[in-house]
């Protein structure tokens, strides 16, 4: 029984991105014209690359059961545009290849990219799923750890720099305690000379 599950996101093979939210078919960033049904059928294909995609699969899909309409030549008209798009042919296919009496295989390789995948809920996440960093311990431990090693050096730079004026203050201190004391040795003293008008006041200069 295959897998319930659906991408919401880019797929991309070859040359051609598939943008699933904006239902878009690009090829080199430009858009492809592709109609919805054919659309749809290329990303069912798409979502299961390697895989035969049955004629039945399809129809219950996106053809469901209160429609009526001629579902064989509703699905053979969107294989032929999307070949058409595609520019693939179903005698030498790239892309798309018929399984006689069975339905549809995609060939090429298809990578995933942004991509939101729904499944039911009995069903675990594929292992494309993102999980939010507060859903995994782990990663938010290791978003977490710049921060504690900023403040670690930070911490160790402000200690280093305390530790260099605690030293250089005891090399002075210790430099201080070693001079030798000043030793006055003689005192010179000068010729006095008396600023007063006063003749009587000059015994004071002598």
């Amino acid at each position: 029984m295959r897998e319930e599950h659906q991408i919401r996101g880019r797929l991309s093979f070859g040359v051609f991105e598939l943008d699933l939210r904006a239902g878009e078919l690009r090829k080199h960033g430009l858009r492809v014209r592709l109609q919805e049904q054919p659309f749809q059928v290329l990303a069912t294909l798409t979502e299961h690359p390697g895989e035969v995609v049955t004629r039945e699969e399809l129809q219950k899909k996106l053809w469901p059961a209160d429609t009526f309409v001629d579902f064989d030549h509703g699905l053979n008209k969107a294989i032929s545009k999307i070949r058409e798009a595609l520019r693939d042919s179903a005698e030498s296919p790239r892309f798309v290849e018929t399984v006689a009496r069975r339905g549809y295989r995609f060939l090429a390789e298809v990578k995933v990219a942004d991509a939101a995948t729904v499944r039911s809920p009995e069903l675990a996440f594929l292992p494309h799923h993102k999980a939010e960093v507060g859903d995994r311990p782990d990663l938010a431990g290791k978003a977490a750890m710049p921060k504690h090693l900023l403040s670690s050096l930070a911490w160790k730079i402000s200690a280093s720099v305390l530790l260099l004026l605690v030293a250089s203050l005891a090399a002075w201190k210790f430099h201080s305690w070693n001079r030798p004391p000043l030793v006055i040795r003689s005192l010179a003293v000068l010729p006095l000379e008396s600023r007063s008008s006063d003749a009587s006041q000059d015994y004071f200069a002598d």
